[in-house]
């Protein structure tokens, strides 16, 4: 037996050997490799002086921002610059998605995600795509979720009804997101329709007089979304509908989630984190100052050599950008539990 087995054990390296020679397909091992792959590599030094050494942040922004360059989230971007490099133009913008966003960070592509990223426990503790938890700011902004769309339809949406005058209800919803989230568990899959975009989103709706069910259709009834994007909604349907009613579509009056809108970063330097709060802090007491936007004020130190919180002026971000009802109040400034706390009103 032992020299049938020694036999075969030889006839098969033989065999083998000579299948090599002629250039036939080696077998592979059925043994692992003893040497594992490298893990993939990043700087391992704090955020801080990553940014300092580069000469510029790199802020997660939302397509929107990118292209018209202007609104408060690129502000807050450029108030985080200010702090960190003393120049509020020292940042790159990086365009992110809501179904790519925290992998960026968690990537490193992005230093800072200022894409109305809205503050979760889960998130904080293990977000879907990337299995990694986050570290979210104060609430910079409360914004809530609502319906918009054909009136009958938006009602249905509101009181969760699917049935008789409400099949043919089908809700258009950005993925990746917390009212993409809300919406499976509030609706069957097949009264929900991804967007990728509320411009796209948009243009489904104005396509919602044909089937919106019917496969073929890329259509819905009713847009979920954030409260403030209906400002500009009715506007914008009216300029492209060429032709089309717009008459038909309302505004929900139910504030269906609350969302506390937060800048994110990665959960492993405190430091960081606690800085870019403190950024939002500042924004905050210069409204309880009355301090605000002042160029005279604003302190330039782009050759900072030494990389430490306590040599950073936070006051930058509202001297060189301006305070938190400048930079967030737009036309008028924030209303209702978006005001300054001062004891009467407001959560900020």
């Amino acid at each position: 037996i032992f020299l049938g087995g020694t036999l075969a054990v030889l006839l098969t390296l033989f065999v083998s050997h000579e299948v090599g020679e002629l250039g036939y397909k080696s077998v592979p091992s059925e043994y692992p490799s003893s040497s594992p792959s490298a893990p993939p590599s990043f700087d391992p030094r704090p955020t801080l002086e990553i940014v300092q050494e580069r000469g510029y942040v790199l802020c997660g922004l939302r397509n929107e921002t990118m292209e018209s360059g202007t609104g408060p989230h690129l502000d807050l971007c450029r108030a985080v610059a200010a702090v960190l490099l003393g120049n509020p133009d020292s940042y790159e913008g990086v365009s992110v998605r809501t179904d790519n966003r925290f992998q960026q960070l968690h990537n490193r592509d992005v230093d800072v995600l200022l894409g109305r990223a809205t503050h979760t426990i889960e998130r904080e503790v293990r977000e879907r795509t990337t299995g990694s938890g986050f570290t979210f700011s104060t609430p910079y902004f409360y914004d809530g979720m609502s319906y918009f769309g054909e009136e009958k339809y938006v009602k249905c949406a509101e009181k969760e009804v699917r049935f008789g005058a409400c099949a043919p209800l089908l809700i258009c919803v950005k993925d990746s997101t917390t009212h993409h989230d809300f919406l499976e568990t509030a609706f069957p899959s097949d009264f929900i329709q991804v967007g990728s975009s509320l411009v796209e989103m948009q243009e489904m709706l104005m396509n919602s007089r044909d089937d919106p069910k019917n496969p073929l259709n890329k259509s819905c009834n009713v847009i979920a979304s954030d409260r403030t994007n209906w400002v500009n909604v009715p506007a914008e349907l009216s300029s492209t509908a060429h032709g089309r009613d717009v008459s038909r579509f309302v505004e929900g009056e139910k504030t269906v989630l609350q969302e506390p809108l937060a800048i994110v970063t990665r959960n492993n330097d405190r430091e960081f984190s606690d800085i870019i709060n403190w950024v939002v802090q500042a924004l905050f007491y210069g409204v309880e100052q009355g301090l605000t936007k002042n160029m005279t004020l604003c302190q330039n130190y782009t050759n900072l050599t030494t990389y430490h919180a306590s040599n950073l002026n936070f006051m930058n971000a509202v001297y060189c950008v301006g305070n938190y009802y400048e930079i967030w109040g737009g036309e008028g400034n924030p209303q209702g539990i978006n005001r300054i706390n001062n004891g009467t009103s407001g959560m900020i």
